[in-house]
């Protein structure tokens, strides 16, 4: 792929307003008057494309420290897929930058990057996020600035200008989206052809200490059957979550993990994802890369020798994200709870490291209505670029309807995954996607 030098520019409308007169600033300063830019008639965006993620380490991790993004854009998540799973599926990355005209040439750092890929199949060639298949929240980084540079309403042209200067493909498939990057909104939320993603994200704020958080959260009943559980489960020894530091320990938890989330997968009859090229590797890369500046944590639950519970989670900027989990299902305590001991473990421990937030990431699951007060929905563009296109754009539009219709029917979602284990564990059965 051919990477290219900031030569590209975006033009805005020509029917942008002119700059408003300095009375006239002032007399919106003095009114509280929100102010928005650029006031040019024609603010200029500068475009590059790269496939080399090594050449944009430096600006990448300097962006994710300054601006806005989710703990799924960082350099080392990105990389780390782009390494195994992208590289294993012959993803091509395709990473759009976009800089500020003005101040290109003073050093300063981009306004935003946008980490696509190029996958190509026997239909054609679709360019999705980086990051799809383990991501949770899939979007842009955008420099503080970025609403700045870019007004709300151009955000279309500007979309056809990059679209511009990708290489060829016949469909973009761009799913996942939330409706907010960090403080801002989402400039995807612009397109057309959006449609709300199966699940939605679940979160809750945690408290300055454990003690007040569990006493708002849980009532007199709740916290009864907590300390019967956690009893019960005491019988077979003592029970402990434990941070691993070292890479031998998170190699052999992540494996565990591993082992264990497979046993489910099968009980469930939905395929195996760490049968997926790729997909091990990534884990167990991201975990022990030391460049990865603690975004990583992985723990285990014990219950006297034994390994109950597993969890790879990611902590980013004062958010603990509940991403991979895991109990062991054919332990002897496997009735007494362990997944929802280490889920309280795991919150309290991020509110004793000096986390606000708790993530519990996508899905709709019962038990996350307990903990979360806040949901965030998320966002699926689907558009054929091509003739060609068409043919992929149609039945993926219609499969990702009925996926968010049957997954927001609870007696149609109870239905279908009753089905799917039963028909996952016949013999000779092969498992279906969840």
């Amino acid at each position: 792929m051919k990477t290219l030098t900031k030569t590209q520019k975006f033009q805005s409308f020509n029917s942008m307003p002119a700059a408003p007169s300095a009375p006239k600033l002032a007399e919106q300063k003095q009114s509280g008057e929100l102010l928005t830019g650029p006031w040019r008639a024609t603010p200029e965006v500068l475009l590059s494309v790269h496939d080399d993620l090594a050449s944009l380490a430096s600006v990448w991790k300097n962006l994710e420290k300054t601006g806005d993004c989710t703990a799924f854009q960082t350099f080392a998540f990105q990389s780390a897929w782009a390494t195994h799973i992208g590289r294993a599926s012959g993803a091509v990355p395709c990473v759009v930058v976009g800089w500020d005209a003005e101040a290109a040439d003073e050093g300063n750092g981009p306004l935003f990057i946008m980490p696509f890929s190029l996958v190509k199949s026997v239909f054609g060639t679709k360019l999705v996020w980086m990051g799809a298949g383990v991501a949770d929240y899939q979007g842009p980084l955008l420099a503080k600035s970025f609403g700045l540079s870019v007004r709300r309403g151009q955000f279309k042209a500007l979309w056809n200008q990059i679209l511009g200067v990708l290489p060829e493909h016949d469909v973009v498939e761009l799913t996942s989206m939330p409706t907010k990057i960090g403080g801002q909104a989402n400039p995807f939320m612009q397109l057309d052809s959006l449609n709300q993603h199966a699940s939605s994200a679940h979160m809750t704020r945690l408290a300055p200490t454990w003690d007040e958080y569990y006493d708002a959260k849980r009532s007199s009943g709740s916290k009864r059957r907590d300390r019967q559980k956690r009893r019960k489960i005491e019988e077979f020894g003592a029970v402990e979550l434990i941070v691993q530091r070292d890479e031998a320990s998170i190699v052999e938890t992540v494996e565990t993990l591993i082992a264990q989330k497979s046993v489910a997968f099968a009980r469930m009859g939905v395929t195996n994802m760490f049968d997926k090229p790729g997909m091990r590797d990534f884990y167990t890369a991201l975990a022990t890369d030391a460049e990865a500046d603690g975004l990583i944590e992985v723990t285990q639950l014990r219950v006297g020798d034994a390994v109950a519970a597993a969890n790879w989670g990611i902590s980013f900027k004062g958010r603990f994200h509940y991403v991979m989990t895991s109990y062991d299902q054919e332990a002897v305590f496997a009735n007494r709870g362990p997944g929802m001991i280490q889920l309280m473990a795991l919150m309290q421990n991020a509110t004793e490291t000096g986390h606000t937030e708790f993530d519990f990431t996508v899905g709709d699951e019962g038990y996350k209505g307990e903990w979360c007060e806040i949901e965030t929905q998320l966002f699926d563009h689907v558009a054929a670029t091509t003739l060609r296109g068409l043919l992929i754009r149609l039945p993926k539009t219609s499969f990702l309807k009925v996926k968010r219709f049957i997954k927001q029917t609870p007696l149609l979602w109870e239905a279908f995954t009753r089905l799917r284990a039963v028909a996952g564990n016949l013999p000779g059965a092969r498992a279906v996607r969840a």
